[in-house]
């Protein structure tokens, strides 16, 4: 196991794969990624 710390883990993603921290990361990822609207992340093709 790690010495690193559960923040420091988290900010260098420092799960293996698999495991059930990494998979719940995934799954956060996937919905900031998916449920922020397209005008937030400043695209110029996107319309208001």
């Amino acid at each position: 196991m790690s010495a690193l710390s559960a923040r420091a883990r988290l900010l260098l993603w420092d799960y293996d794969r698999g495991t059930l921290a990494y998979d719940l990361l995934c799954i956060a990822l996937f919905l900031v990624l998916t449920l922020t609207p397209a005008g937030m992340w400043g695209d110029p093709m996107v319309r208001p």
